[in-house]
């Protein structure tokens, strides 16, 4: 496992990448000491981490008890769904103090450019994917050779009805001649807000489940 440490002020950013288990639990413990009480929020970023054990866990445990018997805060931001499957599992989602960000992670393939949209998308998210998909814009017009742009919904946990509208704006905004724009992935649960926002004509049919 690697760990990245970004100071600002009084607060530290960690990021963890890689599996925090029974071997490399142990750093994690000594580079949250090393800042000891000089440190009022420490946030740790998982989104590259690919797996957490007990041993991983126990080190997140007794980081937040010590910190909030201190007056300090812990925020865990960015699991992916095996670990936040662990947290639930074990009943940690409710002791852990959570922060989601919405991200875009872009991937550029032959005459497609798919945006992976990941975490909760509110009104304040939709500048950074309109800014997305006004350079895919640019980049279209001046070459014939994106046709497909397509908004994978696959990890997106949420929605808000005025992210919602905001988005189906940016979509309109962002449209060049011959562009072909498709969403998939959408859950059952968000399918209404973006039918609800005139985008349902634009949804990918999910695959049937297997019987």
């Amino acid at each position: 496992m690697t760990i990245q440490s970004e100071r600002i002020g009084s607060a530290m950013v960690m990021t963890l990448a890689g599996r925090l288990d029974t071997a490399t639990a142990p750093q994690l413990e000594r580079k949250i000491k090393q800042w000891g009480d000089e440190i009022t929020e420490l946030t740790l970023d998982f989104t590259e981490l690919t797996y957490i054990s007990s041993m991983g866990l126990r080190v997140l445990l007794q980081t937040q008890k010590a910190m909030s018997a201190q007056g300090r805060k812990l925020v865990i931001k960015n699991m992916n769904d095996s670990i936040r499957e662990v947290f639930e599992m074990t009943g940690f989602i409710k002791l852990m103090v959570q922060e989601e960000k919405f991200v875009v992670i872009r991937k550029d393939e032959s005459g497609q450019i798919t945006l992976s949209l990941i975490g909760q998308l509110d009104p304040d998210n939709i500048p950074t994917l309109a800014k997305e998909l006004s350079q895919i814009k640019e980049a279209g017009q001046v070459s014939s050779a994106v046709t497909a742009l397509v908004l994978d919904a696959g990890k997106l946990r949420f929605i808000s009805e005025g992210a919602g509208r905001m988005l189906r704006r940016a979509i309109e905004d962002t449209y060049w001649e011959n562009r072909k724009l498709s969403i998939r992935d959408v859950s059952r649960e968000l399918r209404p807000v973006f039918e609800a926002d005139g985008m349902g004509e634009l949804l990918e049919k999910n695959p049937e489940s297997p019987s």
